[in-house]
């Protein structure tokens, strides 16, 4: 009875934490692809937009390194899961009363630094509280894209009912609510101390995960983990072609569809891609990560080449449908594979570095493609963002599947392996 009384305690904490993050997520839906088009009405250019996401990220980064220190020393996850949310919302709201492009970059890069104090607690919080760590982070992220989609679709019909002059400070006032909501939920959380060991991928828009902290550890590690390393460069070379993409998407389909459609994109792309994520898993189960991770990549060049041909709504909207294919189909299988490939003891180095070279990507991508906009144009920088994809792809076919490892180990068959 007791085991049962604890597992049924696992089970709610879970799903308490997977809805508050519906909710954390879809705030982020609501305000996040409308950030773009919003430093464009503010006076910014592109490079302004660019650093948008170069200062979020840096200063994120920053910010997991000292919150993530305080939080292992106390051993307590709560109190920062609930600063970290309850701030990142805040800083939203206060993006309703900036009133040009210089205040706009300073709140989004202070709410980098104090939000990130979220990003370790939640990884760790998740590995504690599920009895199957991998159906946890699973349970998680399908109700932070179903958040994600809900909040895209609300912020375009927002920014759609409100005139040119209102509608961006309507639009981040209203984000703040589904915060509140969250940290009303997050206050119902009971929380054990425990040292936390996973810190696998939550979230893929322009934010990191947990970085690598202990760097001796990471550079031993790289030495005698071949696969994982390259697939780290790999994933670093494709983060810079998704950062040269999405800091600027927004202001693409603003210019062909409207401001609405901004946000109604990342609602049917976030919702596309939960049609995909158990089929993907299923796959990558049964043939290995590494053939869907390829069949990602090539999702990824076929949607930055349907970004650069979308000039009616339905080829946007096939555009959203491969996006959400190339999403479910890579993220999920990075993660398998970062997880099969490294031993348990050496799980969270290994998803710090893979964390490590998207957040490098992401810091590096924007400027590469705020100073291609002004050479060749935006939608033509859509298309040469294939490039790097390309070379992604031909990085990742020299690592060995994983459909033979478990926990880092050759095994002799499948089976043993599932």
């Amino acid at each position: 009875m007791a085991g049962l009384k604890r597992f049924k305690n696992l089970t709610r904490d879970l799903l308490l934490i997977s809805v508050a993050f519906l909710f954390v997520n879809m705030g982020w839906g609501i305000a996040w692809p409308q950030l773009p088009n919003y430093m464009k009405y503010l006076g910014g250019g592109f490079i302004a937009i660019a650093l948008l996401s170069i200062l979020f990220n840096i200063f994120s980064s920053i910010g997991q390194y000292f919150w993530g220190r305080q939080s292992d020393r106390i051993q307590r996850r709560k109190p920062f899961l609930l600063f970290g949310v309850g701030v990142g919302g805040l800083f939203f709201f206060f993006m309703a009363f900036a009133t040009s492009a210089a205040m706009l970059l300073s709140l989004r890069a202070m709410q980098g630094f104090f939000m990130s104090a979220q990003t370790p607690a939640v990884s760790a919080l998740i590995s504690e509280i599920s009895t199957n760590v991998g159906r946890g982070f699973a349970v998680f992220n399908v109700l932070s894209q179903i958040g994600f989609m809900i909040g895209s679709f609300m912020g375009g019909f927002v920014i759609h009912a409100f005139p040119p002059k209102t509608r961006f400070a309507a639009l981040y006032v209203t984000s703040i609510f589904p915060f509140i909501i969250a940290i009303l939920l997050l206050l119902k959380l009971k929380e054990k101390q425990k040292i936390p060991m996973d810190f696998r991928l939550l979230f893929r828009f322009d934010r990191p995960g947990r970085l690598i902290l202990r760097w001796g550890n990471a550079r031993k590690f790289v030495k005698r983990n071949k696969n994982i390393t390259i697939m780290s460069i790999s994933i670093f070379v494709l983060m810079i072609s998704s950062a040269m993409v999405y800091s600027f998407i927004s202001v693409l389909i603003k210019n062909r569809f409207g401001e609405g459609w901004a946000g109604w994109y990342f609602g049917f792309d976030s919702g596309f891609s939960l049609i995909f994520i158990y089929l993907m898993g299923y796959i990558a189960d049964r043939i290995g990560s590494k053939p869907v991770i390829v069949m990602g990549l090539l999702g990824y060049a076929l949607t930055y080449f349907l970004y650069f041909r979308a000039t009616t709504i339905p080829i946007l909207i096939l555009a959203a449908l491969v996006s959400g294919f190339k999403w479910a189909a890579y993220f999920n299988s990075i993660n398998t594979y970062v997880a099969r490939m490294s031993l348990r003891e050496e799980r969270a180095t290994a998803l710090g570095l893979m964390n490590s070279a998207m957040a490098v990507g992401w810091a590096t991508g924007p400027l590469i493609g705020a100073y291609l906009i002004s050479l060749v144009g935006l939608a033509t920088t859509m298309l040469m963002a294939i490039i790097p994809v390309a070379l992604s792809l031909l990085i990742a076919s020299l690592v060995e599947n994983d459909i033979n490892y478990k926990d880092g180990a050759p095994v002799k068959n499948r089976a043993s392996q599932n």
